[in-house]
């Protein structure tokens, strides 16, 4: 299917996000493993976070959905097939927690899931005494997986390499207090990408009533986590901040202006990095009593940064940067090589398509900015980033299609409808 992006002069729109799929992922987690119902208000619904919650319910929660709100009533853990899609945080958030019923618990998902990696999950546990049946891709464990729990993780110490996905550390730290003897994590490899996210679950296990430690003086990648069951109160969820990117980069590229409703002044999101990243790049921006407001620029400037930890707004930052004058480096970003699509390959070739000069250097992309630039069809990989870069780069592009927009059901259902009514125009 093929959608015509939106084409237009400066935007002025008023943006209403849906809440965080991170925190939707993670409070609804937490919210099966304790023992008391749990409402969550404002909780996302899309394909990631159905995904996650069919997951709980195979395992044994009970999840009551509402319009506006989920109540999730925890039951006791079972076995069963789970169905993971294309969500990285289903098939390493839930292995885990499978370890804790007394049947398998086989999970599988999308081709692209197939290859995606999964050996700090599948090693970890293993370490702790789980049996883990695993396919191989390259020589490494990849879906499907069975998972051979026996009820009870000992738990411990336990060390392991993390550099592919935070997700790892966040998975094993969520199942980490229904282990005997609770979890002493370490991250051991040379890098730790979107610490942000390993801070936010951090955070939401804290809410939950569970003592975590983490240690950033003494070891920034140890976590100490002791033995408890957890029980949030009942939560409202913060809009989801990436998602809120895209249309703060319509604001960007066409120098026009959006605004963003309920944008919280504290968060462990790493969206909320954009109000620096587009700052730097010349926008002009203000939080008023919860309303982010961004203006974009008459003249985009380059964007030169560490973006090791907010790798998930790369698709985004590399949508502006194609009309920045001059050259962006986006660096120590390698780790993208592993989400939906390999994100690094699929930003040079579409940005090639339209004219703009990009390419991979070891774990950094370059963009050379402000040149001669032309529309083009822009794949979507099955990559909801992939399908919002097009859609920003059509706003200054007439004529810009995007394979399968809907694809951004994964993390925002509706995007292209929620697009054509803030900017107008666009069709299937």
């Amino acid at each position: 299917m093929i959608w015509t992006a939106p084409h237009s002069g400066p935007v002025e729109a008023t943006v209403n996000i849906p809440g965080s799929k991170s925190l939707t992922n993670r409070y609804v987690v937490l919210a099966a493993l304790g023992s008391d119902p749990v409402t969550l208000h404002h909780p996302l619904v899309a394909r990631d976070t159905e995904l996650m919650a069919g997951a709980l319910e195979t395992l044994g929660a009970r999840i009551e959905r509402d319009p506006e709100s989920w109540t999730v009533h925890p039951g006791p853990i079972r076995g069963g097939e789970v169905e993971c899609g294309l969500a990285g945080t289903v098939m390493r958030f839930i292995p885990p927690l499978a370890a804790f019923a007394n049947d398998p618990v086989r999970l599988d998902g999308d081709q692209a899931a197939r290859v995606r990696p999964m050996d700090a999950i599948v090693g970890g546990l293993r370490e702790l005494g789980v049996k883990v049946e695993a396919s191989e891709h390259a020589g490494s464990p990849v879906l499907p997986i069975t998972v051979h729990g026996t009820g009870t993780i000992e738990g411990g110490a336990l060390q392991i390499d993390a550099s592919a996905s935070s997700q790892f550390v966040s998975a094993l730290l969520l199942a980490a207090p229904r282990m005997t003897r609770g979890l002493d994590l370490r991250h051991v490899g040379a890098s730790l990408p979107s610490q942000p996210h390993v801070d936010m679950t951090v955070r939401v296990l804290r809410e939950a009533g569970i003592d975590i430690v983490a240690m950033p003086e003494e070891s920034p990648n140890r976590w100490i986590v002791s033995p408890g069951t957890p029980q949030l109160p009942d939560v409202t969820i913060e809009p989801d901040l990436s998602n809120a990117g895209a249309f703060l980069a319509a604001a960007m590229v066409t120098g026009g202006q959006v605004s963003i409703p309920r944008w919280p002044s504290v968060t462990t999101q790493p969206g909320d990095s954009y109000r620096e990243i587009f700052a730097a790049m010349g926008a002009r921006i203000t939080l008023e009593d919860g309303l982010l407001t961004v203006v974009g620029p008459d003249v985009i400037e380059p964007y030169n940064a560490d973006m090791k930890d907010v790798g998930e707004l790369v698709p985004t930052v590399a949508a502006v940067a194609a009309f920045a004058q001059g050259t962006s480096h986006l660096r120590n970003i390698g780790h993208l090589r592993g989400h939906e699509t390999n994100r690094l390959a699929a930003l040079v070739a579409e940005l090639g398509k339209m004219g703009v000069e990009a390419w991979e250097d070891g774990d950094n992309l370059v963009i050379e900015g402000g040149g001669e630039l032309r529309p083009a069809v822009i794949e979507s990989y099955e990559d909801h980033r992939m399908a919002t870069f097009g859609a920003i780069l059509g706003l200054r592009l007439a004529g810009t299609e995007v394979v399968n927009v809907e694809t951004t059901s994964k993390t925002l259902p509706g995007f292209a409808q929620m697009w054509e009514r803030a900017f107008g125009g666009g069709g299937v």
